[in-house]
């Protein structure tokens, strides 16, 4: 049996960083700008694997726990690259379908002077689909479900497994951590039928207001968001903010808690929502306290933006001491 299977997309991502790229600001969005028709010269290169599928996936090993990785790839030297990458970080890869004579997905970050990106992203025909996943032969205590383009028959049939009345005994007791992405939250219904039986609920504050609906309202303070988020069935609610720190809601305690952020520099900013969230997760994994769990998913998100990548710096057990040395701000919030 695993302690999590991940499920998600797997990309192989190329950062690109210029001091030629021109950062602009334009109806208060930023721009970033090249010129037409100009030869660019790059200041820095490096490749890496992407994906929430793999990202949470090498959290989850780095961290010693038993993990597989259920993504799709294509049968191209990306596709190796993805397998090869993952068995090497410690990933179970027998789950992981292959697409024959396909293309595995590709990014391009064109990384920004200010730390900022810009991706440029290939989908191939690998989105996961549900016949690709061995049901019946699946054993986990977790399922860690990130992006999966829009394809909601997946979380689907994960609920419809944990039903009694099914015959799938080997999924009774799974508890299911969820990261949806934008094409997930597009059916904003569908998502809301699925969340009863999602223990763990993690969205960025934007993600958040649309899955509220609040989308209309302009400049909506955060314990609003916070008053409408703790009716949803979840048992734990994870809403991230940037820099202005995270909030964790508990259902059984009908509390939310404020985590703060480590003070430390942001190089590169991929990976950090999958980083914090399957760290947060890591600490549920082990049986750990909240605060513990808050820790950990704050460390291993500001460890992965100080390197580019999304899995260069994630953080090993061994490598906490010094993020437990810093101050890390969690307070409990009152909302009226």
């Amino acid at each position: 049996m695993f302690d999590v299977v991940s499920l998600g997309a797997a990309t192989l991502d190329v950062f690109l960083r210029s001091s030629e790229f021109a950062v602009q600001k334009e109806n208060g969005k930023k721009e970033l700008c090249v010129i037409y028709g100009a030869k660019i010269e790059i200041d820095e290169v490096h490749f890496d694997l992407g994906g929430g599928g793999t990202n949470s996936a090498v959290t989850f090993a780095r961290q010693g726990l038993k993990v597989a990785s259920i993504v799709k790839i294509g049968e191209d030297f990306a596709g190796r690259k993805v397998r090869e990458d993952l068995e090497g970080a410690g990933v179970d890869t027998s789950l992981t379908a292959e697409e024959k004579d396909e293309h595995t997905d590709y990014s391009t970050i064109l990384w920004a002077p200010d730390g900022g990106r810009t991706i440029l992203v290939y989908r191939g025909k690998t989105k996961l689909e549900v016949e690709d996943i061995n049901w019946e032969g699946l054993k986990t205590k977790w399922f860690y479900i990130s992006s999966i383009e829009g394809n909601l028959e997946i979380p689907e049939e994960i609920q419809r497994s944990k039903d009694p009345k099914r015959q799938r005994p080997n999924m009774p007791h799974t508890r299911v951590a969820w990261n949806p992405g934008r094409k997930e939250l597009e059916q904003r219904e569908r998502v809301l039928a699925i969340l009863p039986q999602i223990e763990l609920l993690n969205l960025n504050k934007e993600e958040m207001i649309e899955l509220l609906a609040m989308k209309q309202c302009s400049n909506v303070a955060i314990r609003e968001i916070l008053r409408s988020a703790q009716g949803l069935p979840c048992r734990y609610i994870i809403i991230t903010d940037d820099r202005n720190g995270s909030y964790i809601w508990q259902k059984d305690t009908k509390k939310w808690l404020w985590s703060g952020i480590y003070n430390t520099p942001k190089v590169e900013a991929t990976g950090a929502g999958d980083a914090y969230g399957s760290g947060f997760v890591t600490g549920l994994v082990k049986g750990w306290e909240i605060r513990d769990c808050l820790q950990l998913a704050a460390a291993n998100a500001s460890s992965v933006v100080l390197r580019p990548g999304a899995k260069k710096g994630i953080l090993k057990p061994e490598e906490m001491s010094k993020w437990l040395k810093m101050d890390l701000e969690i307070k409990e919030m009152r909302i009226e």
